[in-house]
């Protein structure tokens, strides 16, 4: 078979594959997360295991404490949601006051009488079209079915940490090649390229979530460790996860501060930070030869959404990188990687 052919016959299978991921996302979801936090974690089973800690203590012992630190950030979570919702008639009414002088400086710039019960007709609105309700609904159906998501997600997840342990022995029996084959050392170099970039975006997104966490202590915003602990999983989603990180504890300090000037700073800081992180921080500790190119990122973005919703949005890069290292390590397809990222420092 020839080049054209093989790669005419990888690309349907492609699609084939894409399109089973989208009718399966149910079931392929959850496994994939685990995929991904089992990587996370396996440098950890590896460097128990050189030190000759028994197998049947590393295992367990990981597996539960990682789901354990994972229920429980579930859990600030959930419970934070739930307190926020039980003030909302204060919150609504604080936000009702700050809309009212938006409204004023408004009509007073545009030199048009916009108020405040014209923007409240606009939402009202909204919800008699069926737009507010349909959207309560779909958060009720998909926290109706989260438990069943975690049930599978930490089965997955038990049973990928203890099987990529020994992953290098099942694959030199697949490839039926030596440790030493070219087969296996590119497996291994796009094992520990994940690897790294799975642990490095997480301590990336941590830095940010923690910054963002004192900001908001020091300024007094209510629910500072519930805004660093979104921001830590938002900025897993490309370009639009830094800005709603910035906005939700900038609207609750529109709702809570009667200083503009306060607001401002605020603003100032979270965006100085995102900034920093994103352009400078960010670049430097996972380096190109890991970066995506913005097209390849709003393409990933748009394409892992559309499969499988919020979630693939925040694995889109992620998925975007395995994409790029699998292609990478294959002479005929290693273009479309080079299309996916940046120029190496030799090509300048």
């Amino acid at each position: 078979m020839d080049t054209t052919s093989k790669n005419i016959l990888i690309f349907l299978a492609v699609i084939v594959l894409f399109y089973v991921m989208y009718v399966l996302s149910s079931l392929l979801l959850p496994l994939v997360l685990a995929i991904l936090f089992a990587l996370a974690f396996q440098p950890l089973v590896v460097f128990f295991k050189k030190r000759n800690y028994p197998s049947w203590l590393i295992l367990p012992s990981i597996s539960v404490l990682s789901l354990l630190m994972l229920f429980g950030l579930l859990n600030i979570m959930i419970s934070t949601t739930s307190d926020i919702i039980a003030h909302k008639e204060f919150f609504f009414s604080r936000l009702a006051v700050r809309l009212e002088e938006i409204m004023n400086v408004v009509s007073y710039l545009t030199g048009q009488k916009v108020t405040y019960p014209f923007v409240e007709n606009q939402i009202s609105n909204l919800y008699n079209r069926g737009w507010l309700s349909g959207a309560i609904g779909y958060v009720t159906t998909s926290v109706g079915s989260f438990s069943g998501f975690l049930v599978m997600f930490s089965l997955y997840y038990i049973f990928l940490l203890s099987g990529l342990s020994d992953y290098k022995r099942y694959l030199r029996y697949v490839t039926a090649e030596g440790s030493d084959s070219p087969v296996m050392q590119n497996i291994e170099k796009i094992q520990k390229s994940i690897n790294r970039y799975i642990l490095m975006k997480t301590l990336i997104n941590l830095i940010s979530a923690t910054i963002i966490t004192v900001i908001c202590l020091l300024f007094g915003i209510k629910f500072a460790f519930f805004w660093g602990l979104l921001a830590f999983i938002l900025n897993f989603i490309p370009n639009f996860g830094s800005i709603f990180s910035i906005a939700m504890p900038l609207l609750m300090s529109i709702i809570q501060f009667d200083s503009t000037r306060t607001i401002l700073i605020l603003l100032l800081v979270l965006i100085a930070i995102q900034f920093s992180i994103g352009n400078f921080i960010e670049p430097r500790i996972i380096g190109n030869s890991l970066r995506l190119n913005t097209v390849t990122v709003l393409f990933g973005l748009a394409f892992w959404g559309y499969i499988w919703g919020i979630a693939g949005m925040m694995l889109s890069i992620p998925l975007m990188v395995i994409i790029k290292l699998t292609l990478e390590h294959s002479p005929s397809l290693s273009a479309i990687s080079r299309i996916m990222g940046y120029p190496d420092n030799k090509f300048k």
